[in-house]
C-alpha cells in the first residue's frame, strides 16, 4: 500500500485543497483509510459494490477515529453517474478494480471526472494494458 500512498502524495501536492480523493472498488476500505490518515485535511470517498465490505469499512474507520471518509455501497459506474457534483472536484482517483478491469462505461466516467492523476492498482497486466491505452488516449501518462 505504501506505493499507492506515494503516488497519491506526489500528485496531490499540486491540487486544490477542496478537491476530494476517490478510492473506487475500495473493498473494506484499507487504502481509503490509509489515505485519510495521510491527508487529514482532505475528504476521501470510497465506493464499493459489496455492502458487507462497506459495513466493515465504516465500522473500521469509526473504530480508528477516522472522520474524513465517506463510504458508498454502490456500483462504481452508478455512483459516478449519480454523483456528477464530483466532476472537476477530484484531485486523485485510486482504482483497484477486479481482474476484469474497468468496464468501458465506468472507465469513461472515471476519465470524465477530470482528475489530474489516476492511480491504477491491478492484479491483471492484460486489463491494466487495455485500460491504460484508453487512459493514454485521454491524455494521461502512464508511469
Amino acid at each position: 500500500y505504501s506505493k499507492v500512498l506515494d503516488y497519491v502524495s506526489d500528485s496531490i501536492q499540486l491540487q486544490k485543497s477542496d478537491h476530494v480523493v476517490m478510492d473506487l472498488f475500495c473493498g473494506s476500505g484499507t487504502i481509503t483509510q490509509l489515505l485519510a490518515r495521510r491527508f487529514p485535511s482532505r475528504t476521501i470517498v470510497g465506493v464499493e459494490i459489496v455492502p458487507e465490505a462497506v459495513d466493515i469499512a465504516r465500522s473500521s474507520s469509526a473504530q480508528n477515529g477516522i472522520t474524513n471518509v465517506s463510504f458508498h455501497a454502490m456500483d462504481v459506474g452508478e455512483y459516478l453517474h449519480k454523483s456528477p457534483f464530483h466532476t472537476g472536484k477530484v484531485a486523485v482517483v485510486v482504482v483497484d478494480p477486479p481482474r476484469a478491469g474497468l468496464a468501458p462505461k465506468s472507465l469513461r466516467k472515471v476519465l470524465a471526472l477530470g482528475a489530474k492523476s489516476i492511480v491504477y492498482v491491478s492484479c491483471n497486466p492484460a486489463t491494466l494494458a487495455r485500460d491504460g491505452c484508453e487512459m493514454e488516449q485521454m491524455g494521461y501518462r502512464l508511469t
